[in-house]
């Protein structure tokens, strides 16, 4: 078994026949206290094709990277689309935009199936105010070069021989794969959340790509639960490794900074993409320590933070988008298959049912 586990978000639309919706947003709001004020919601936009990644733009506009379409659209707040950026056979996505360039990343194959085998492009493409678009870097070159999870082991790492021989496939070495996802620009370029390589990258203006931090795997406890979530996707777990620990990919989704803090969030890969374990985790750009900001999420895939610092995620297989509290979500704003939020001043914007050829592009005030 490849351990490709988030070649594309939208490979992992199957497992949304069995993920309801409606529970995991009453078990994130059970506990806390009421939700904050989310007021003025509006869908702005619809038949997007798969609206994986949002970003507020020049004049007013949104900017969403239509991975299924291979496109970047330019949302009006009247909601007039337009085209921006067409690559047909092409997954766009890491879309971000500051001091009038818009960042994005053409990637291998856009129909959501597992890209073929071997290093593909991960072209850095830039999109200036007079419509220019120029290929910054090769993302893949990189991670040929450097491979920063190349030695990380995967699966079942301290079961015996005979036990493994059952089940040869959990365990494996990290892939040579780039598949940038995010990205989030800064003074002096912009960083890259690669959920091929799982790795935080910088790309300096040059175009000179360096290594932030190396992501590391996340533990699962196998139990009885993960051995049939297993099942449900043909993944055979024997007995025999019952209580131990499954070291998943981690596969970062986004990113996000804050003054001296980059904020990401995790999906980690099978059998954790169809369980509550997704976390948000913040690191220090200088020291590079890593703390631990909310888990138990379902498939946290967008963050965003307000003017206050309250992290907003979205949750694809959970309730919408939710505010961290006390360390777990609490939904905010309910919706379908949320993919992506970015918030500017009061104004919050969401990608909802986003693992479709008709998603939305929703906008909300928050307090």
């Amino acid at each position: 078994m490849k351990f490709r586990v988030f070649a594309a978000v939208a490979a992992a639309s199957a497992l949304t026949v069995t993920l309801g919706v409606a529970p995991a947003q009453a078990h994130n709001n059970k506990h806390h206290p009421p939700a904050p004020a989310i007021t003025n919601v509006k869908t702005l936009a619809t038949g997007l094709g798969g609206p994986l990644k949002v970003a507020f733009g020049p004049h007013g506009n949104i900017l969403v990277a239509e991975s299924m379409a291979g496109m970047v659209t330019s949302v009006s707040p009247s909601g007039k689309k337009t085209t921006l950026v067409s690559a047909p056979g092409k997954e766009i996505v890491g879309l971000s935009y500051a001091r009038g360039t818009t960042y994005y990343f053409e990637n291998a194959g856009s129909d959501g199936s597992e890209p073929p085998a071997g290093l593909t492009p991960a072209l850095l493409k830039t999109l200036n105010h007079k419509g220019k678009t120029r290929t910054v870097t090769d993302m893949a070159a990189f991670e040929k070069k450097h491979d920063p999870d190349g030695k990380t082991v995967y699966g079942v790492r301290d079961v015996s021989k005979s036990c493994l021989d059952q089940a040869p496939y959990l365990r494996s070495t990290g892939e040579l794969y780039s598949h940038p996802y995010s990205s989030v620009p800064a003074r002096n370029g912009l960083y890259v959340g690669d959920s091929g390589a799982n790795a935080i990258l910088h790309v300096n203006n040059h175009g000179k790509v360096s290594l932030v931090k190396k992501v590391p795997a996340e533990p699962i406890l196998i139990t009885k639960a993960v051995q049939a979530a297993g099942a449900q996707m043909g993944m055979v777990v024997p007995d025999c490794m019952l209580g131990h620990k499954y070291w998943a990919q981690p596969v970062p989704t986004d990113i996000t900074v804050n003054g001296n803090w980059l904020y990401y969030t995790v999906l980690p890969g099978v059998p954790g993409e169809s369980m509550s374990v997704g976390k948000v985790y913040k690191m220090n750009l200088h020291s590079k320590k890593t703390y631990t900001v909310a888990t138990g999420l379902n498939a946290p895939t967008g963050i965003a933070l307000d003017n206050k610092g309250s992290v907003y995620v979205t949750e694809l297989f959970g309730g919408g988008v939710a505010k961290i509290i006390k360390g777990k979500a609490v939904t905010v704003l309910p919706a379908l298959l949320a993919s992506d939020v970015a918030i500017h001043n009061h104004k919050l914007i969401a990608s909802t049912e986003a693992l479709t050829p008709s998603g939305k592009l929703v906008t909300a005030r928050i307090r």
